[in-house]
C-alpha cells in the first residue's frame, strides 16, 4: 500500500528533527564496558589515553573487611577500548585516590580493613605511596606520608604531588584524628620528602583537583557534620583563599567528585547536577545532568567537553556502570550562590 501523503511528510519531519539533535558528524560516545566489580569509594585517573582504576569499597554499605575492599588495579584505553586489562594490585584500600605525572600513576594512602568478615570493624589509614610505571608494569614504592591518611584526596599540580583533607583511622577503639596539614611531595626532586603545609580546614570525603599551580577544594565532612565550601591553595605561595559553595542542599557536601576540563572545574553531586566554575571564578552554572545519580563516584576528563563518572554507590547498592557525560558549551547561571 502506498503511503498517504501525510504520512510521508511527517516520516520527513521526524527525520529533520532526529538529524537536528544529533548532527551527523558529531562522534557518538563508545560504550564502555561496566567495572571489573562494582564499587564505591575507589581511586581513578586518566593517563595517556587510559582509564587507571585502583580498589574501592565492594561490599554492603557500612559494611568493611578484609573481604569486602578491594586491592585490584585494571585499565581501560578510553579511546575504543572494550575490556578491563587487569595490572598488578596492591593493597586493600579504600577512600583513596590515583592521580598521574608525566605517564605514570601514583597513589597515596587509604583505609584498610584488618578485620575478617563478621567481625568487628578494625579499621586503619595507610601511609604508603607508590607509582606505577606502565612501561615497566610494576609498582616502585615511595617515601610514606608521615602519618596514615584516608578519605582524602590527591592532585598534581606542576611537579608537586599534593595531598589534602583525610584523617587517620588508628583500629578498633580508638579515636581518629583529623589532619590539618596538606602534604605535598616534589617529584622532580632527586630524594623527594613530603613537606607540610597548614590547611584552613578539617574535613574529609572531600574531591580536588588542580588548574595550573591552584590545588581548588570542595566540600567534605567536618568533625560537624558537611561543609559545602571551596578552599583554594596557592602551591606556589602555599596560601590559601575562598571560592564559591558547592550549589545544592547540605547532603552535597559528602564525598562530590570533581576534575579539570579544558582548564576549567567541573564537579558533580549527590543531587545529580553537574556544575562548571564559570570565568571569574565567583559563580556556578550547570553544565549537565547525570542519569545515574552516585555518591563516592570518581569523575575523569575525556577530551575537550566530556567526563566519565565512574563506580560510586547510588539506590543502596555499589555502581559498576560507566557514565559519559557532555558538557554544554553555555551553562545556566546558578542564583543564589555565593
Amino acid at each position: 500500500m502506498i503511503p498517504s501523503r501525510w504520512a510521508v511528510l511527517l516520516a520527513i519531519a521526524a527525520l529533520f528533527v532526529a538529524s537536528a539533535h544529533i548532527p551527523a558528524d558529531e562522534p557518538k560516545p563508545a560504550p564502555y564496558p561496566p567495572l571489573p566489580t562494582a564499587v564505591s569509594s575507589l581511586g581513578a585517573v586518566e593517563c595517556d589515553g587510559y582509564l587507571y582504576v585502583y580498589g574501592g569499597h565492594a561490599g554492603k554499605t557500612h559494611t568493611y573487611s578484609t573481604k569486602d575492599v578491594l586491592g585490584t588495579f585494571h585499565r581501560l584505553k578510553l579511546d575504543g577500548g572494550t575490556k578491563w586489562e587487569e595490572l598488578p594490585g596492591g593493597p586493600i584500600a579504600q577512600g583513596l585516590n590515583l592521580a598521574s605525572h608525566k605517564g605514570k600513576v601514583y597513589r597515596v594512602g587509604g583505609m584498610q580493613p584488618k578485620n575478617a568478615p563478621g567481625e568487628a570493624a578494625d579499621n586503619h589509614s595507610l601511609a604508603e605511596c607508590a607509582r606505577f610505571d606502565p612501561k615497566v608494569g610494576k609498582w616502585e614504592t615511595l617515601p610514606s606520608l608521615p602519618a596514615g591518611r584516608s578519605s582524602h584526596d590527591v592532585v598534581v599540580a606542576g611537579d608537586k604531588l599534593i595531598v589534602v583533607g583525610g584523617w587517620q583511622m588508628k583500629g578498633k577503639g580508638a579515636d581518629s584524628v583529623w589532619h590539618d596539614t596538606a602534604l605535598t611531595l616534589d617529584l622532580s626532586a632527586a630524594k623527594p620528602e613530603w613537606k607540610s603545609i597548614p590547611q584552613p580546614f578539617k574535613r574529609r570525603a572531600l574531591t580536588a583537583t588542580a588548574i595550573g599551580n591552584k590545588v581548588y577544594v570542595l566540600g567534605g565532612l567536618g568533625a560537624d557534620g558537611g561543609d559545602k565550601r571551596m578552599d583554594i591553595l596557592d602551591v606556589t605561595t602555599g596560601k590559601w583563599s575562598e571560592g564559591p559553595a558547592i550549589p545544592g542542599g547540605e547532603r552535597v557536601a559528602f564525598s562530590p567528585a570533581c576534575c579539570t576540563v579544558n582548564g576549567r572545574l567541573v564537579v558533580n553531586t549527590s543531587e545529580g547536577p553537574i556544575y562548571r566554575l564559570n570565568t571569574a571564578g565567583d559563580g556556578w552554572e550547570k553544565v549537565a545532568e547525570v542519569t545515574k545519580k552516585r555518591i563516592v563516584a570518581r569523575l575523569v576528563p575525556l577530551g575537550k567537553d566530556r567526563v566519565v563518572l565512574i563506580g560510586g554507590a547510588g539506590g543502596g547498592a555499589n555502581v559498576d556502570a560507566l557514565e559519559v557525560i557532555r558538557l554544554a558549551e553555555k551553562g545556566e547561571p546558578v542564583k543564589g550562590q555565593r
